[in-house]
């Protein structure tokens, strides 16, 4: 029996634009254009309201499924940003008894946050089940994909769990056949506007467009390749262009962020951007556009269209400088590679920003391949300026269905039935891969950056002081 009523709800995270759950909604009204749907985004409603929130769009809507959309679930972001990673580092590795003390109590409170986020998202799934027994309710997102197994226990049985490559048995649930070439959204701004009435918290923020599903790499630490798939799907460049222009002309959107695993995962897939970009480029749309790039792809005719069509903002994995590294992690390509790449887009023209992802003390780290990585850091300063140059520590996050998880537990690094969500700082700790003999020296540069108010600058500008005074 199909469903007529569909209330969406995206579980609290931070603030950023709901490119999953508005797809899964046009694709919904492709599969059945009579369809009453809904979106509700908690991560725009204030804490103590949301669970008023959900009831009233649940009396308001009267849906006959409740599909809830979890995205975000461990309990640190593995970056120098993220405040319980920072309080770890600093308990563990800084040598002021104040300080530490401080990073404790704060811990503290970073974990009962934490645990009180984990709680609330599963409150608000029960609470709505206990309300309305007759209500099917689905449970599907990213975070159900990796860590369903582990929340099944906590939720009523008549929760059904959609792991994020679950479209097909979802629409089959609900009494829809899933539409033809589901990697085409179909999205109509105008039935998102009469779905979606909070859109316009969104003015002004960059609008996430996916232009391919799946990852063809099998990079040690990543999940793209579990959750995606590992077959590359590419979307209609003219419906790309469609979409953004859409978004540009209708609400006003200038910036955009394409949400793929990462741009340019293989060399077929130069002709395809390079049609998505020759169509804003045709269209004039005075949009500024970023993303996540393997920059070794990049030659000069497609740096220049990138240039011309609006790219601003740029994130870059280097991982390391030395190749060693770069080959433990199966990243798949050659240090020398990327660096003619970072070449190749400054000659193109490129001006904007480049976020420069490193994954210290990675399998294979060594004293040498550490001033290795800060010298192809300064390198990469020399060819955009130093002002445009932006390093980010990413320390790799130990997660379950990656190579890294395996290699962790072989190690011993990680023990057999470990707690990928413990909120316990030592466990924390462990989830970072940052073993010895180099986790102290990297650990200590951490809490003295910290500590001084510093980011990833300053975190390599200790690491290069504590291994200049160490042995060569």
């Amino acid at each position: 029996m199909s469903r007529e009523r569909i209330l969406i709800v995206r579980l609290p995270c931070r603030k950023v634009f709901p490119t999953g759950p508005v797809y899964l909604m046009s694709l919904l009204s492709r599969a059945s254009p009579h369809l009453a749907l809904k979106l509700l985004d908690l991560a725009l409603v204030e804490h103590r309201r949301r669970g008023e929130a959900l009831e009233d769009a649940i009396r308001q809507h009267s849906p006959d499924l409740l599909a809830f959309s979890w995205r975000d679930m461990q309990i640190f972001s593995p970056q120098d940003v993220d405040g319980g990673l920072r309080d770890a580092f600093i308990f563990f590795h800084d040598p002021s008894p104040a300080r530490r003390m401080g990073a404790a109590f704060r811990g503290l409170r970073d974990m009962i946050s934490y645990s009180s986020a984990m709680g609330e998202n599963l409150r608000l799934i029960r609470t709505a089940a206990r309300a309305h027994p007759d209500l099917e309710i689905a449970l599907g997102g990213p975070s159900v994909k990796i860590f369903g197994d582990r929340l099944s226990d906590s939720l009523p049985r008549r929760v059904k769990l959609f792991p994020e490559q679950g479209l097909d048995r979802f629409f089959q649930s609900i009494g829809l056949s899933l539409p033809d070439h589901p990697e085409e959204p179909g999205v109509d701004l105008s039935a998102v506007e009469r779905s979606f009435p909070q859109w316009p918290a969104y003015r002004g923020e960059a609008i996430g467009v996916q232009t391919k599903q799946g990852c063809p790499h099998s990079c040690l630490y990543c999940l793209y390749g579990y959750l995606e798939g590992r077959r590359v799907v590419r979307r209609n460049p003219a419906r790309v262009v469609q979409e953004i222009g859409s978004y540009a002309r209708l609400w006003g959107a200038r910036r955009f962020w394409f949400a793929d695993a990462q741009l340019l995962s293989e060399h077929a897939d130069h002709a395809h951007l390079a049609r998505i970009l020759e169509g804003l480029e045709h269209e004039k749309l005075p949009i500024q556009w970023g993303g996540y790039l393997r920059i070794h792809e990049v030659d000069h005719a497609l740096g220049r269209l990138m240039v011309r069509s609006g790219l601003t903002d740029l994130e870059v994995s280097l991982n390391s400088g030395a190749q060693e590294v770069v080959d433990e992690l199966r990243l798949g390509f050659s240090v020398d590679q990327a660096m003619k790449g970072f070449r190749v887009l400054k000659e193109s023209g490129y001006a904007g920003k480049v976020l420069v992802n490193l994954s210290l003390n990675a399998p294979g780290e060594t004293r040498q391949t550490l001033r290795r990585t800060l010298e192809r850091v300064e390198e990469i300063k020399g060819i955009f300026g130093p002002d445009r140059v932006m390093p980010v520590v990413f320390f790799l996050a130990i997660q379950p269905h990656t190579g890294l998880e395996t290699r962790a537990l072989e190690d011993g690094h990680l023990g057999k039935g470990y707690d990928p969500l413990s909120v316990l700082p030592w466990n924390v700790l462990r989830l970072i891969y940052n073993p010895p003999p180099l986790g102290d020296i990297i650990g200590r540069s951490c809490a003295r950056a910290f500590a001084a108010g510093g980011g990833s600058d300053l975190i390599l500008d200790m690491i290069a002081r504590e291994i200049a005074a160490g042995p060569a």
